[in-house]
């Protein structure tokens, strides 16, 4: 089974980006993009891990002016 999450995108000044993919899908989006400020594959598969809500979910607002969402789907 493979795990996918429902990602947004949004920076100022940009269209949002959206998707439903997996982690190493979302990192290499992210790396092809350009985040500022955004950290290695590494903080991007940390910050999924974190689910305050246990809901399956997080967000990240970067100072940078843009924030990332994920929504974990069923496998």
């Amino acid at each position: 089974m493979t795990t996918r999450y429902l990602w947004t995108l949004e920076r100022e000044g940009r269209s949002t980006r959206s998707g439903l993919d997996t982690v190493e899908e979302i990192i290499a989006i992210i790396e092809a993009e350009d985040v500022p400020g955004a950290m290695s594959a590494d903080w991007v598969v940390s910050f999924m891990r974190t689910d305050a809500d246990q809901d399956g979910s997080a967000a990240h607002e970067s100072p940078l002016g843009w924030t990332l969402r994920l929504q974990q789907m069923a496998a």
